[in-house]
């Protein structure tokens, strides 16, 4: 039923796009004339996730629409986010592939009998993440959580 009610996570470790190469690259240059790489203006911090986050999810049926609480905690180990997700009463599974490219959030995560919830969400100015839940890149799903507030329940 956690695969049914949630299933929703598309992880992985966020890649720089355009040449590989140091002739493809930009380059700008100080007084000095020390030629460094220009700045990346997007931010892939991914630690801006770590903790709970607790929201919900809402599953469109046929002609109704069921709302589940979810919850996410992202913890950090070795240099890789992961974590686990948990549709209280439903289950959980773990959290992976975790992107964060500039406001944009992908993650995937592990569904009983290894279906893949990919997640991928749009992180605002006032920590709110929400976005969609695809099950076999298709939409299962629309998500919306926040850091979870400590001491309280998944509503």
């Amino acid at each position: 039923m956690f695969a049914v009610t949630l299933l929703a996570a598309v992880p992985s470790v966020g890649m720089a796009q355009g040449p590989g190469n140091a002739r493809g690259a930009a380059r700008a240059t100080t007084k000095g004339g020390t030629a460094q790489a220009p700045k990346n203006t997007k931010n892939t911090d991914v630690t801006t996730l770590l903790g709970a986050w607790s929201g919900t999810a809402t599953i469109p049926l046929g002609d109704s629409t069921i709302v589940v609480p979810v919850t996410y905690n992202f913890a950090q180990t070795n240099g890789v986010l992961a974590g686990v997700a948990m549709v209280p009463g439903q289950g959980s599974g773990p959290i992976g592939k975790v992107v964060k490219d500039g406001d944009r959030i992908r993650f995937v995560v592990t569904a009983p009998e290894n279906r893949l919830l990919e997640h991928e969400g749009t992180l605002s100015a006032s920590r709110v993440i929400e976005g969609m839940v695809n099950l076999d890149n298709k939409p299962i799903a629309r998500f919306r959580i926040t850091p979870a507030k400590p001491g309280t329940a998944p509503r």
